[in-house]
């Protein structure tokens, strides 16, 4: 029994949605061919609440869930820097939204046991896939409790562990979605890979990841898959390497990773990713995630960064960075 999974990093369509631009049109494969697609969904999906005091906040207009479950998005992580952008009323509109439109709203909720807890799909008959989510970059006041809406925190290990051998127990996979690692940094830290070490010896079998806003390496041992992160999927306008892309692919067959192959794009002046063959830039791409990762280390920014296209400068320094959050996050 042969199965796929197509993922993609983070989703910002603030400025897309507003103009009536469907950012996932030209990805290939398209996310809908897939058994189950996911994504990392990076704003606010709500007219309510009031910004929080931070750099940057970012929030779409309703009609974006509907149209991330048209391009075949199964499961949205929510564990993010973003996802309180404007208020426990707003991430709960978010959760709403996606779920009314048929989208799995993961690792965040109304309250710890709803951002924690695993959640489900039957891919194929008598094939069960579950899925966990969690972030290491958690500004204070966004994690949720016991009594208060927020998101799960991968700083609460223990907790999320335990979600990952509850999940192993009922479910024949187990898909772990974390928000992590430094921003621009082409290569995991150890923070990174002493958790993903952990999420796999509990019981998960792939770990995606996102937050850097570049690509990092895919690894592939022993049956087991990371992907440290996939970078900026959909998001404003970059021509660097915050604008390099794709779809990741993993091949099942029943329960066992069979292979896994990377799909190159580039974002587009929308911001939407576009599938490309070739090119200096496609060869990073692929330097990147196959693990030649150092190489291609952007150099610190400084304040005399040029503006990108967009006209929004690229961070000035490694701590005002692309979506001005501090790059290990805050614990609690």
């Amino acid at each position: 029994m042969t199965w796929t999974l197509l993922a993609g990093g983070d989703v910002l369509m603030d400025r897309s949605e507003a103009a009536g631009i469907d950012p996932f049109t030209s990805i290939e494969p398209a996310l809908g061919s897939a058994d189950v697609a996911v994504v990392n969904v990076e704003m606010v999906i709500s007219e309510r609440g009031d910004p929080a005091d931070k750099r940057y906040v970012f929030r779409a207009p309703p009609s974006a869930a509907g149209r991330i479950a048209a391009a075949g998005v199964d499961v949205a992580n929510l564990a993010n820097n973003h996802a309180m952008d404007f208020g426990p009323d707003a991430l709960l509109d978010t959760v709403d939204l996606l779920e009314a439109n048929g989208v799995i709203a993961l690792g965040a909720g109304a309250s710890s046991p709803d951002a924690y807890r695993h959640r489900m799909i039957e891919v194929r008959p008598d094939m069960r896939v579950a899925f966990v989510g969690a972030s290491l970059v958690v500004p204070l006041g966004s994690q949720a409790t016991e009594t208060r809406p927020g998101i799960a925190s991968a700083y609460q290990q223990d907790r999320l562990l335990a979600s990952v051998r509850t999940a192993a127990g009922e479910a024949d996979v187990v898909i772990a979605l974390i928000h992590w690692g430094i921003e621009r940094r082409t290569c995991p830290d150890s923070r990174q890979r002493d958790l993903a070490f952990e999420l796999l010896r509990n019981g998960a079998d792939a770990v995606i990841g996102h937050h850097p806003h570049v690509l990092q390496p895919v690894v592939f041992d022993d049956g087991k898959l990371v992907a440290y992160s996939l970078g900026n999927f959909v998001w404003h306008h970059r021509s660097g390497i915050t604008g390099d892309t794709g779809v990741l692919q993993i091949d099942f067959d029943g329960n066992e990773i069979v292979g896994w192959s990377f799909h190159p794009h580039l974002l587009d002046i929308n911001g939407a990713p576009v599938p490309s063959a070739e090119g200096v830039r496609v060869d990073r791409i692929s330097d990147i995630v196959s693990g030649e990762c150092a190489r291609h280390q952007p150099p610190p920014t400084t304040a005399a960064a040029t503006p990108d296209a967009d006209g929004e400068a690229e961070p000035q320094t490694e701590t005002e960075t692309e979506d001005g959050d501090k790059p290990d996050g805050q614990a609690e």
